[in-house]
């Protein structure tokens, strides 16, 4: 992806730019996931926190997950778009909305997790790396993702 990455919320009163290049993309089809975006699945660019800049007014909104780690969502506080999220295990890594991004054409999952309540009737890519749930270990998504690069 060309970077600096550019993009904003629904009603334009938080904006941002991203100055690196994402560590991954993925697409999470986890229930949390449907439910939150309200479709089959969320995408989301795993970014370094310290690469984001941000202009506007942020609420923020936290759930404990399965394996009782707390994210934070941050959402536009005048049209409610989610922006990112953070994890309290890894605060240096932002979960960028992909569907913020001014210019979506060239986001492609890299990785699937929460494959095992994925919708039946989506066909993922042979190529992609799919995990049931999420890894443990966050490095297994990074190199899947590196792998999937190397592949292109």
């Amino acid at each position: 992806m060309q970077t600096p990455l550019k993009g904003s919320c629904q009603c334009g009163a938080v904006t941002y730019t991203v100055s690196a290049e994402p560590l991954f993309t993925y697409a999470c089809h986890c229930h949390s996931c449907q439910k939150r975006t309200g479709s089959a699945f969320s995408m989301g660019l795993v970014i370094a926190t310290e690469t984001l800049e941000l202009e506007g007014a942020l609420t923020t909104w936290s759930r404990v997950s399965e394996q009782g780690n707390t994210n934070t969502r941050y959402s536009c506080a005048s049209c409610g778009n989610i922006m990112y999220g953070i994890g309290d295990t890894s605060p240096e890594l932002a979960k960028l909305q992909a569907g913020t991004l001014e210019d979506t054409s060239e986001v492609e999952p890299e990785v699937h997790m929460w494959t095992i309540t994925k919708q039946p009737w989506l066909v993922l890519p042979e190529r992609v790396r799919k995990f049931e749930t999420q890894p443990d270990d966050g490095l297994e998504l990074f190199q899947a993702a590196m792998d999937y690069r190397a592949q292109a």
